[in-house]
């Protein structure tokens, strides 16, 4: 689960942090992006009469190359979350993953068929089925990992040396395209084709 604390402005992820303040609010996955999206935007949050933390446009925001980068940031965060779930899952995934390698590398032994890949070994699929599929999704993810690491570390330097320059329009869309381009990276693979 997510919190918001007004007090600090901050956000708290109970599967990050076990204390979080009793005064947090707490927040679906959804309010948590938007939220997060929004003050990376410039934007503050208040809490309404309902107590729900809302968005405010703050007159004072500027664009500046820290808050262009925080939007990279936050779509790549945004990006691993659809792909892998909760952190826990991602374990999980590479769990699977482990498993399906080393029974690919003892040549699919039916004797010894680990339990995560017999997990998925359903619906007709053989083990050797199974433990490929995981092994193909494994390599997939992966592959995400790294593009979406590249692209946002790519593009961020880039923002960087537009903004250095003077070029604001430019960094800005550097940064609308490198937003779109994480949400084309991820389309299909784990858990975002759900």
């Amino acid at each position: 689960m997510r919190f918001y604390n007004p007090t600090n402005n901050g956000f708290y992820d109970s599967a990050l942090y076990s204390d979080v303040p009793a005064e947090a609010v707490e927040l679906t996955d959804d309010q948590y992006f938007v939220l997060r999206r929004g003050l990376e935007l410039g934007q503050l949050v208040f809490i309404d009469g309902n107590g729900v933390p809302q968005l405010q446009e703050n007159p004072a925001a500027r664009v500046t190359a820290a808050s262009l980068c925080a939007r990279i940031e936050a779509a790549a965060d945004k990006a691993r979350h659809l792909v892998a779930g909760d952190p826990l899952r991602a374990v999980e995934y590479d769990r699977a993953a482990s498993e399906a390698h080393a029974f690919k590398l003892a040549g699919y032994p039916l004797d010894a068929v680990p339990r995560c890949v017999a997990a998925w070994a359903i619906g007709g699929r053989s083990a050797q089925e199974a433990a490929d599929n995981i092994i193909a999704e494994a390599t997939a993810y992966i592959e995400v990992l790294y593009r979406l690491r590249e692209t946002r570390l790519h593009a961020k330097e880039g923002v960087r040396a537009l903004m250095a320059v003077g070029d604001i329009a430019a960094a800005q869309l550097l940064t609308d395209e490198t937003i779109q381009e994480i949400h084309v990276l991820i389309t299909g693979v784990g858990n975002s084709r759900t």
